[in-house]
């Protein structure tokens, strides 16, 4: 092979590397877009909402579970816990929630219960307090923290799973204790 085309493949090869790398970024910064644009069906395309559900229920299952160690009243609670979970997390995993954990808050199942689309994006100013800090688990996980700047120990954590090879959809929410 000559040198012109050697170079080329070498170009060729950078370039598809860099993509290859930067497409979780990709995947979130249209999630980010969708939030802005108050786009629920585009935000929506971005999440295996079954996955992102089954994930958010045994998280809160087991929270729920170890708040109720050593308490007499557990088995009452453990009762009542699978009803409250279920509400919680239908309420949580919706592009109504998901817009507002894109802000860095914690949704609750009574704001998001009465979130629309009218209300996704936050004013300006306070979503220039919002930091997002993202990178690669694995070769297939990639991980953003969503986080307020005045409340830095409730980091939401948004977990993001490769699909075919540069396809990106979330399918874990892990919320601050």
């Amino acid at each position: 092979m000559d040198n012109k085309l050697k170079g080329s493949l070498a170009l060729a090869a950078i370039a598809v590397s860099g993509w290859f790398y930067y497409t979780p970024y990709m995947a979130v910064h249209g999630m980010q877009d969708a939030v802005q644009e108050r786009n629920a069906t585009k935000l929506a395309s971005y999440v295996d909402f079954p996955v992102v559900k089954e994930n958010l229920k045994a998280e809160l299952n087991g929270q729920m579970l170890q708040k109720l160690q050593g308490n007499p009243f557990a088995a009452v609670g453990v009762v009542f816990a699978g009803a409250l979970v279920n509400a919680m997390v239908d309420a949580i995993v919706s592009p109504q929630g998901l817009a507002m954990m894109m802000q860095g808050e914690k949704p609750l199942p009574a704001a998001t219960a009465e979130a629309t689309d009218s209300n996704m994006q936050k004013q300006p100013n306070e979503a220039d307090k919002v930091e997002f800090k993202m990178g690669y688990d694995g070769l297939s996980q990639f991980t953003v923290k969503v986080y307020q700047r005045d409340k830095p120990d409730q980091t939401i954590n948004l977990v993001l799973q490769r699909h075919n090879l540069v396809s990106w959809h979330l399918t874990e929410i892990r919320l601050p204790q």
